[in-house]
């Protein structure tokens, strides 16, 4: 007896789990620590609980699922009157402090999984999918605020209750069959459409951008002309400057016309110019007056004439 009475004196508790202890069926308020505990023998008894964090699920085949509790899809309406299928996972943990208090309020984990974390979880995901149209939950950030929504509600539900929720997480939202067909007939016509307003703009930002190359090259043309102008009107101003400036030099130095001619002159050797009062421009050659020798002249020499043969006399 003594040796079954020490038996039953004492315990061990796992490392993720909490001990506690009740005495003739109700709870003490002691709870057991991981590690080896003392009790009364053939008095106390020990319920564990785990406070690890622990997972429910929703999918469509829950026997081949690894969460610790699964369950089937939350099947829902939206606020258009699309039926829908939720999948969904819930992350939660009992903690070590409030154990005793769950099992005497709530029971061991499996009733705290069906009592709290399926009804309230099977449910907000039911009522508040009624607030968004299939489009909403359709799309990625109509899901974010879905999810969030109902994870703000599940932990004020769950923290009443002693349980913290570390997470909910959409894993998929199924609709029906012609609605997705439906949806994706919607989203290849405004992706046409987009197609086309594309193209439409790529038109209008040639027919632009041809407008602004034909502004440019007249623009070019332009600017073209005005810099041939000016450079004309440069010339034009330096040509009527030049002829101002010799008419200047002229009036003041006349000997510049003559010595102009000259300068011009092309295969002349010499010239004549007045002797009054006027010096030669340029040196002329001085030329020596030629020689003229008397050519003798030569009698001409008389062309004989020849003598006519005499004509024979007919008979």
């Amino acid at each position: 007896f003594a040796g079954i009475a020490l038996s039953k004196s004492y315990t061990t508790v796992d490392r993720g789990t909490v001990g506690v202890v009740t005495r003739f069926g109700g709870v003490t308020g002691v709870v057991f620590q991981p590690g080896l505990n003392w009790r009364t023998p053939f008095i106390d008894e020990i319920l564990v609980v785990e406070t690890i964090i622990q997972s429910y699920e929703s999918s469509d085949e829950p026997t081949q699922s690894s969460a610790d509790y699964t369950d089937i899809p939350v099947s829902a309406q939206t606020i258009d009157g699309q039926q829908i299928a939720i999948k969904y996972t819930v992350l939660f943990r009992i903690p070590a402090d409030q154990a005793d208090e769950i099992v005497q309020n709530i029971g061991l984990p499996a009733a705290v999984v069906e009592n709290v974390v399926k009804a309230n979880s099977r449910s907000l995901c039911r009522l508040l999918a009624q607030s968004y149209t299939a489009e909403d939950l359709y799309s990625g950030e109509g899901v974010f605020a879905y999810e969030n929504e109902v994870r703000s509600s599940l932990e004020s539900v769950f923290a009443l209750r002693g349980i913290v929720m570390e997470d909910f997480l959409v894993r998929k939202i199924d609709f029906d069959e012609d609605y997705i067909r439906a949806i994706e007939n919607q989203q290849i016509a405004q992706e046409n459409i987009e197609t086309r307003q594309y193209e439409a703009e790529a038109a209008q930002y040639e027919k632009e951008r041809q407008i602004r190359l034909a502004e440019a090259d007249a623009e070019r043309i332009k600017l073209t002309a005005q810099a041939n102008a000016e450079q004309q009107r440069l010339l034009a101003d330096a040509e009527a400057y030049g002829i101002e400036v010799r008419g200047l030099a002229l009036k003041e130095y006349p000997e510049l016309v003559q010595w102009e001619f000259v300068r011009n002159l092309v295969g002349v050797q010499w010239g004549i110019l007045p002797s009054d009062g006027v010096t030669p421009l340029i040196p002329l050659p001085e030329f020596e007056q030629p020689v003229l020798t008397p050519t003798p002249t030569v009698p001409p020499v008389p062309t004989p004439v020849p003598t006519p043969e005499p004509t024979p006399s007919t008979p």
